[in-house]
């Protein structure tokens, strides 16, 4: 993916916070020399190699939430919110289900992300490989989320794959953001980047002033 292009989407629509997934090293220095930190000065990530990698960088104060969630590497981090509160970010990046024993794998990562039942304000984002039709998204969005797409009616709206695929491969809906349940979704809209195979989510929402 061209940084410039991710660049310009960041300057265009001002988002407080971006998740990165497949982050490589070389990927994260580009976007530093490219001026991501002075748009996003603060991070939390582990980049890797082989698609491994992920982070979350922010406009406003971040810091390590713990351990990451399962394989591959799910990046949590703590968000210091402008009015006080905290929000916790999780990077999220299920194995692909694409044969023999990744099927188990798909599973028992989207498995190992943090339920909504323990209080914490949380939102997880990114390519779950799953569409809301998969029984094991669907349990872990009944623990207390919402999916961003479904709640604002858009949930039927693909983001994968848009490049490398024959025409004839349907279209299909697996990355997300699930919001705890108490945070309010705004908007939900997917933006097309160069040299992608997926499109990019963009959500607007609104957090609590205070953590229950």
């Amino acid at each position: 993916m061209p940084v410039g292009a991710l660049l310009d989407a960041v300057r265009r629509h001002r988002p407080d916070v971006l998740v990165m997934l497949e982050l490589t090293e070389p990927m994260r220095a580009r976007l530093v020399a490219a001026g991501l930190k002075r748009l996003l000065p603060f991070e939390v990530s582990e980049a890797a190699p082989d698609a491994m990698g992920s982070g979350v960088f922010a406009r406003y104060p971040l810091e390590a939430d713990g351990s990451p969630f399962g394989w591959p590497r799910q990046i949590p981090a703590r968000l210091a919110l402008p009015h006080g509160g905290r929000l916790s970010v999780v990077a999220v990046h299920a194995c692909a289900p694409s044969q023999g024993w990744r099927a188990g794998c798909w599973a028992s990562s989207i498995r190992a992300l943090p339920a909504a039942e323990d209080g914490t304000l949380r939102v997880l984002a990114g390519d779950f490989n799953s569409t809301l039709d998969h029984t094991v998204l669907r349990e872990l969005i009944a623990t207390g989320y919402r999916d961003a797409a479904d709640a604002t009616g858009k949930g039927l709206t693909p983001t994968w794959p848009y490049l490398g695929q024959p025409w004839f491969i349907p279209k299909v809906a697996i990355d997300h953001v699930l919001a705890d349940r108490r945070i309010a979704v705004d908007a939900f809209t997917t933006l097309s980047l160069p040299g992608t195979d997926h499109r990019a989510t963009l959500t607007d929402l609104i957090v609590p002033r205070e953590d229950p």
